[in-house]
């Protein structure tokens, strides 16, 4: 299967070697609570993130997937926003402006941004719904896209 949408894939990348020039590791247990990834980074260590639910996701790469949660984690630290509902609208909506500020504000970046807000968004929804994640990340951003509502109406997704 191909990504949902490549030049998103391409553009993941950059902005992560962009924010993060020394990269990130990817281990099975990683920080999960702003205050977590705040000591360790504040400490001078490389950004870790978690290695699991990387399957069925909009990026069809792991790499990908794991490049968007290192940017992704670096706004909640940038941004000093917990990893609560209101902090994930906070770090995504920082997200979606870093893109508009790299690659302008235009038709692809609009739909890169709704993307990322679905993947953001919508999974923190789902998750607060039915206290996990989506197990076919890539299903439910498709689903999501379309009609949110048919997103959340399905527990098995």
């Amino acid at each position: 299967m191909k990504p949902l949408e490549p030049a998103l894939n391409a553009a993941i990348i950059l902005m992560t070697h962009r924010l993060l020039p020394a990269g990130y590791r990817v281990a099975e247990e990683a920080p999960s609570t702003y205050e977590a990834i705040a000591s360790h980074l504040d400490s001078g260590n490389q950004m870790v993130v978690y290695s699991g639910g990387s399957e069925n996701t909009i990026y069809e790469d792991r790499q990908v997937n794991y490049a968007f949660r290192a940017w992704h984690d670096w706004c909640h630290w940038t941004g000093k926003v917990a990893l609560d509902m209101e902090g994930e609208v906070e770090a995504c909506q920082m997200q979606c402006h870093q893109l508009y500020d790299v690659f302008g504000f235009n038709a692809q970046t609009f739909r890169w941004s709704t993307i990322i807000k679905a993947e953001v968004i919508g999974q923190a929804t789902y998750y607060e719904r039915y206290q996990r994640f989506p197990t076919n990340q890539r299903m439910f951003v498709e689903h999501y896209l379309a009609n949110p509502e048919i997103a959340f109406i399905n527990p098995n997704l």
